[in-house]
C-alpha cells in the first residue's frame, strides 16, 4: 500500500487521488470494480462463491449480521440505513420496537462482560451514546492498529466462523464503529485477535483495555453508577 502520510492513501483505483480513511476516490470504487470485470471477466456469482456465499448462504443476511445492515420496517430495503428512506419517509433506523436488532446484541440495559478486554466490566447496550464519545485518539490508534491485523487477515481473524469479529476489526480500520463493534470488539479473547506472539493483535487488545477502563465500569465497584442509558 501506498502511504503519503498518517491517515492518507492514494486511491485504490490507480489515479493517483489521495484518500484519508478510505480505500477509494468518491465513486472510484465503481469505476474499478467495472474495469476489474472488463479485465478478469469475474461475474458476480464467481465473486460471491469465492467470498463462501451464494444460494445455500445469503451475503445479504451476512451483512445484517456483521456489517450493521438493517430492514427498514416499512419497505423490503435492505442496506446500510444512512443510505435509505423509504416512500413512507421513515428512515430505516426508525426500526419498530419489536424488530429484531439485526446484530444480535439487543438494546437492554449494561451488560456484563465475561471475556475479553472488558472481562469483569458493564458495558454499556448497543445503541448508549457513550460509544459515540470514545476519544478521538483511541479510536485513531484502534484503526491504525485494526488495518494492519486485516490487510491481510491471517490467523484465527480469516476464520469462517469468526467473520462477524473480522466485520467489527475492519469497521474499526475505517473509523466507522457501531456499539454492537465495540461490544464485540471487547468481550473477543485475546486469542481470536492473533497468536500469543502477535505484535499487532497484542498492539489492537492494548487500545481495547485503554477503552474498556474509560467506557465501562467495573461490576465489583459499587461506588460508580452503571453507564446510563
Amino acid at each position: 500500500m501506498t502511504e503519503t502520510r498518517e491517515g492518507w492513501r492514494r486511491c485504490f483505483c490507480g489515479c493517483g487521488e489521495g484518500v484519508m480513511g478510505r480505500w477509494f476516490a468518491q465513486g472510484h470504487d465503481v469505476t474499478a470494480a467495472a474495469a476489474l470485470r472488463a479485465i478478469k471477466e469475474s461475474r458476480l456469482p464467481h465473486q460471491l462463491v469465492a467470498a463462501g456465499f451464494g444460494p445455500e448462504c445469503s451475503v445479504v443476511e451476512a451483512a445484517v449480521r456483521e456489517a450493521g445492515w438493517v430492514r427498514c420496517p416499512m419497505c423490503a430495503h435492505i442496506g446500510a440505513s444512512a443510505t435509505h428512506t423509504c416512500a413512507a419517509g421513515t428512515p430505516a433506523d426508525d426500526r419498530s420496537p419489536t424488530a429484531p436488532d439485526p446484530l444480535g446484541s439487543g438494546s437492554g440495559a449494561a451488560s456484563l462482560a465475561e471475556s475479553g478486554a472488558a472481562q469483569g466490566r458493564l458495558l454499556p447496550k448497543a445503541d448508549d451514546p457513550t460509544w459515540e464519545a470514545v476519544p478521538l485518539h483511541l479510536r485513531q490508534a484502534l484503526r491504525g492498529h485494526a488495518h494492519d491485523l486485516v490487510s491481510p487477515a491471517r490467523g484465527p481473524l480469516a476464520a469462517r466462523e469468526n467473520r462477524p469479529l473480522l466485520s467489527a476489526v475492519r469497521a474499526a480500520s475505517r473509523m466507522r464503529m457501531t456499539g454492537a463493534h465495540w461490544q464485540l470488539l471487547l468481550t473477543a479473547s485475546r486469542e481470536a485477535f492473533g497468536s500469543p506472539r502477535s505484535q499487532r493483535a497484542q498492539a489492537l487488545y492494548a487500545v481495547l483495555e485503554q477503552v474498556a477502563a474509560k467506557h465501562a465500569v467495573r461490576a465489583t465497584d459499587t461506588s460508580a453508577d452503571p453507564p446510563h442509558g
